[in-house]
């Protein structure tokens, strides 16, 4: 029998808790729309910012999480609970 060990769910926009890493409420909205498949354009009508907005908070998000790349904020957002895949 193989024992499951579970880890606490990480915070998530409207979870109530607090994002990892410094990341800001609405990063993590950000970056869970953006793990979502959603283009900077798509975010930013979504959410009603502008394009430049969009464009600094994925920014402040790759700094803030080591990531390189939207492949890489993506992964971040599956580990860290911010992203659940659909079904």
């Amino acid at each position: 029998m193989t024992a499951v060990i579970s880890q606490p769910a990480a915070a998530s926009p409207g979870s109530g808790g607090k994002p990892p890493d410094g990341l800001t409420a609405r990063e993590a909205e950000v970056l869970a729309l953006l793990a979502s498949g959603l283009s900077n354009t798509d975010i930013a009508r979504r959410l009603y910012l502008s394009n430049a907005t969009v464009k600094t908070h994925i920014n402040r998000i790759f700094a803030k999480t080591g990531a390189h790349d939207r492949a890489q904020a993506v992964r971040y957002a599956y580990q860290h609970g911010l992203a659940n895949p659909t079904s």
